[in-house]
């Protein structure tokens, strides 16, 4: 089996040059279940090998970056009165233009038994170029210092498997059964083109006042999602943190430097799980969804800011704040808010998302059947995670935050009846 296809595709937020692009993909697959050496292994239901590449394109959430936006200037005084003048806003780029998402796909789907066990795999490899970026920029010849231009590319890998059975099966019982798990690891290629050069890394994210500083950094060669600030090992006869300097030597929190940054977690999950089911006995249903996250960080901004006795002086705090760190004591009073990786928790956890209760009763020919159902949503989150919920923004270039006025999620209960006429 083979298929192919381009799509010639345009959009008006590019430069005059770059307005379209053409984004082609092609695909083959072999049923080997087909062929004459396997038709007599009846426990091989299907078998079939997939392969594809494929090239798509981003465009940008905002309009007129390619061209020279206008702001408002000055009063000038002309023909007896002052009049509002106007001049350009922004740097012109008449060569802005797509992010291009380069894909290459193989896969396996096979099943057993007459499909009473089917599974896919797949992995991928995926090179993101011409990533849309801020560059400094020498004036003149420009009109200011900051142009969005392409440059940069980013390499994903990753591999996901999903698997569906049916344990049981009788007349009276049925039991279906689906995992899904995935996995991807990121990486920064570069940050600078031929044309725009840029620093090897960039910081990304803000944290709250009073700290006001970045929470993650991105560099070429890293994965995307670091946590970059300060590691704390201790607290010293002071309550005072004691973190790793640049040397790897412990030093006081006063004497820090830039330089002592590092690398103190990472906020995007490497796993995810999920696992769904499905039981019927006669005229009773039950379902249950459940899935997870695993190997990523979360940084506790509400325990940074309110965790901390220091911040009873600017209104509540958390109870947590007088609790012994690192097993020792409380932190000091006049202990600053700082930055430190005691607030980059484990974020692992598994949720049952939702679980359903039914019973279904059937009628004659104009009431079909009827059923009465009992949902709830949001049952049950197992993690050590120490905030309110681990299910925090994975997205964007400062993943794994959790924000300091999040609003908790809800559990819900739902009673409901379904009639079929």
């Amino acid at each position: 089996m083979l298929a192919a296809s381009i799509r010639h595709e345009g959009s008006s937020k590019f430069g005059a040059n770059h307005k379209w692009g053409n984004f082609p993909s092609v695909s083959g697959a072999w049923s080997i279940k087909d062929e004459a050496f396997l038709e007599d292994i009846n426990l091989l239901s299907q078998l079939k090998l997939r392969a594809g590449f494929g090239i798509t394109g981003t465009e940008p959430n905002d309009p007129y970056m390619s061209l020279n936006s206008l702001d408002f200037g000055t009063y000038v005084y002309y023909n007896g009165g002052f009049i509002k003048t106007t001049r350009p806003g922004s740097n012109s780029n008449s060569d802005l233009r797509w992010e291009k998402k380069k894909e290459t796909n193989v896969g396996l789907d096979f099943g057993f038994l007459d499909d009473r066990i089917t599974a896919t795999i797949d992995y991928y490899n995926r090179k993101t170029e011409d990533l849309l970026w801020d560059y400094n920029v020498p004036i003149p010849p420009f009109l200011y210092s900051k142009m969005t231009a392409n440059g940069g590319s980013i390499r994903n890998r990753g591999l996901e498997i999903s698997v569906t059975t049916i344990p049981v099966q009788t007349q009276d019982w049925q039991w279906i059964t689906s995992m899904n798990y995935s996995t991807n690891k990121s990486e920064l290629l570069s940050l600078s083109s031929d044309q725009y050069v840029s620093n090897d890394y960039s910081d990304q994210g803000g944290l709250p006042e009073p700290l006001q500083m970045a929470s993650h950094r991105i560099q070429v060669g890293e994965p995307i999602g670091n946590f970059y600030g300060y590691k704390s090992i201790d607290i010293d006869d002071n309550e005072h943190w004691i973190i790793e300097g640049a040397d790897g030597k412990a030093k006081p929190i006063e004497d820090q430097v830039p330089d002592d940054k590092q690398v103190i977690g990472n906020g995007v999950p490497q796993h995810y799980l999920n696992w769904n089911n499905t039981v019927r006995f006669k005229n009773f249903d039950l379902s249950v969804t459940m899935r997870g996250a695993f190997g990523f960080d979360i940084l506790n901004t509400p325990k940074m800011r309110f965790g901390v006795p220091i911040m009873l002086s600017r209104g509540n705090v958390l109870e947590s704040s007088f609790d012994n760190v690192y097993g020792k004591r409380p932190l000091a009073d006049d202990q600053g808010i700082q930055y430190v990786s005691y607030y980059v928790e484990k974020g692992d956890y598994w949720k049952i998302d939702n679980l359903t209760l039914g019973y279904t009763i059937n009628f004659n020919k104009w009431l079909k059947s009827l059923r009465v159902y009992g949902t709830i949503s949001n049952l049950a989150t197992i993690s050590g995670y120490s905030g309110i919920d681990p299910e925090v923004g994975i997205s964007g270039l400062n993943p794994g935050v959790d924000d300091i006025s999040r609003y908790p999620a809800a559990r819900t209960y739902t009673l409901g009846v379904s009639v079929k006429f």
